[in-house]
This record gives structure tokens, sequence and C-alpha cells, in this order.
């Protein structure tokens, strides 16, 4: 009976050694894990890659290139792009003196179906929609209207008597 006290004895005495001994490992390890520094270094810093423009060159003939969406396509070919022209552009209106009226000091034009008197701006109807003229000058004795519309000037005349 002794014997058997004795082995129960030292196998307690061994379990309770086994767990402290296994209680101690794991704060070690634990301990560790919170201290222990990553086996990957930190990479150094990467520069920002330079972004490359991409550039595209409009062929001025079918040899050069073509359409990739649009292969049949002959829009791209024989435009130049580089002409720049400073001249502005010429309204086209169909504008004709109908009439003077009016006395020397304060005369009047009649173009189209608007009637107005020097240095006056309005709009005169015409087949496309309406233009602003501007009356800069009214010759009674001559039968001629000075207009401008936009930056152009234009000298109107009167339609000979039949």
């Amino acid at each position: 009976m002794k014997l058997l006290f004795s082995i129960s004895t030292l196998l307690g005495l061994l379990a309770s050694l086994n767990s402290t001994y296994a209680d101690e490992t794991n704060r070690t390890l634990t301990a560790r894990a919170r201290t222990v520094t990553p086996a990957v270094a930190p990479a150094a810093p990467v520069a920002e890659p330079i972004p490359v423009l991409s550039t595209f060159v409009v062929p001025r003939k079918s040899t050069e290139g073509r359409d990739p969406f649009y292969p049949n396509s002959t829009r791209v070919y024989g435009t130049d792009v580089s002409v720049n022209t400073n001249k502005a552009p010429s309204i086209v209106a169909d504008l004709t003196l109908k009439g003077i009226s009016g006395t020397p000091e304060q005369p009047l034009a009649i173009i189209n179906t608007t009637t107005l008197t020097t240095g006056e701006a309005g709009e005169v109807i015409i087949k496309n929609g309406r233009v602003k003229l501007l009356y800069v000058e009214i010759n009674m004795a001559a039968g001629t209207v000075l207009v401008q519309i936009g930056a152009e000037r234009r000298e109107l005349r009167l339609a000979p008597a039949k």
C-alpha cells in the first residue's frame, strides 16, 4: 500500500510539474510573440512611376495608316489641322435695300422689311432667320446705305427704276 501511495504521489508531483512547465512555456512564447520583430525587413520606398503620354499621328494618306475602328473611312486623309486663318468668317445674308425715305436731317432706310435710321441697330429678317445690323450711313442723294454686320461692312444700293 505504501508503494501505491508513493507511486500516486510521484505521479501527482510529475503532473503538477508538467502543468507548471507548460504554463511557463506558454507565458514565454506569448511574451516572445509580442516582442519578436518580423523576419522580413521593411521595404525601401518605391519611386512613383512616371506616366507615359500617348501620341497619336493622323495619317495624311492611306499608305501612312488607317482608322482602326472605321477602316474603310477616308475622312482623315487630306486634312491639314495646322492651317489657321485669322480672317473672320463672312456672314452670308441676303439683304436688299427696298427704299430710302425721311428728311435729309433724319433719313430712313428700308432693308428687307425693317426700317431704321443712321446709328440704329436692329434685326432684319432674312431667309435663314434674323441678322443684327447697324445702320452706319444713309446717303439719300446716291441712294446707298452703309450697314455693319458683326465686323463686316456692306454698302447696299437701290435698284434702278424700271
